[in-house]
């Protein structure tokens, strides 16, 4: 490969350099992998709050279908379907931070021009590149990506502010977002769950509303609307955290197939007829913001 063939870095947007025979960018060492549109770092250090067993669970969960993975799956598509219907025109890039195994690419790969998904996961990245058709992936940190400032239109990110400083976080999220943009994210709800489960997950903390409206609006972001999920739930998810011993943690994390099929029942009913309701309480919360104009 030459000079002229190498690729621009997604991240600098500046040419690649060929040296050795090796191409990379000279300015932030990302370097193109031999899977199509996945761009690694030189560093593949686990991220902090979100180490390799943490990886390997959420992998699991995705190659299993588990139920809780499949419906939030549901309730996320029809929640982009809500806030494309009050947009008038089309989002043109969408970028995913924290994308894990890429379960939600397809889903925003359908709704804008171009995607980028960022994760510090070598192992998820390569999954999402198998699941993505044409979002360009980049390993990095979330709260500290270095991509260009003020690119993007419809951001999302499920389940990672939880595993970093939620400041941080959203600070990065703003500063990567045009006036106006959409911000669509979830995290685990209400401290009265919180259990082993989110110790071995590397979770910080479970999220109440009024924590998350905060910190979202003291970062430039304006609430626009929440919901939780697995309302309907909630009973049986606050006894699996709470019964003695690990047995009950270990039936939610791999369900038999007959039980898995009834708690998606629950939840698929709860998406379906229940999703345009903001509910009052879940496992889950969710949240859509508006990225504020700078003053």
């Amino acid at each position: 490969m030459n000079a002229a063939a190498a690729p621009p870095c997604p991240r600098c947007l500046q040419p690649c350099s060929t040296g050795g025979g090796r191409v990379a960018c000279p300015t932030c060492g990302l370097r193109p992998s031999p899977l199509p549109r996945l761009w690694l770092a030189e560093d593949d250090s686990a991220p902090d709050g979100f180490d390799t067993e943490a990886a390997d669970r959420l992998s699991d969960l995705v190659t299993q279908d588990h139920f809780w993975v499949r419906e939030r799956n549901r309730l996320v598509e029809r929640l982009l379907q809500r806030l494309a219907r009050r947009r008038t025109s089309p989002w043109q890039h969408a970028l995913e931070l924290g994308c894990g195994a890429g379960l939600s690419l397809p889903l925003l790969e359908a709704r804008a021009t171009e995607v980028t998904a960022v994760d510090g996961h070598r192992r998820l990245l390569q999954q999402a590149q198998a699941a993505s058709s044409k979002a360009v992936l980049v390993q990095g940190d979330v709260t500290d990506t270095r991509l260009g400032p003020g690119r993007h239109d419809l951001l999302t990110a499920f389940d990672v502010i939880e595993h970093v400083d939620g400041d941080a976080f959203l600070a990065e999220a703003r500063r990567l977002a045009r006036p106006g943009a959409d911000l669509l994210l979830s995290a685990p709800a209400f401290p009265s769950l919180w259990s082993e489960m989110d110790v071995r997950a590397g979770h910080r903390c479970r999220y109440r509303w009024r924590q998350m409206q905060q910190e979202l609006e003291r970062n430039g972001w304006r609430t626009v609307g929440h919901t939780h999920f697995q309302c309907l739930l909630f009973p049986l998810v606050y006894a699996s955290r709470h019964w003695p011993g690990r047995s009950a943690q270990q039936t939610e994390r791999r369900p038999s197939p007959t039980l898995d099929r009834w708690l998606g029942a629950v939840n698929r009913f709860e998406v379906d007829r229940l999703g345009g309701l903001s509910l009052p309480f879940g496992s889950s919360l969710f949240v859509w913001a508006r990225a504020e104009a700078p003053r």
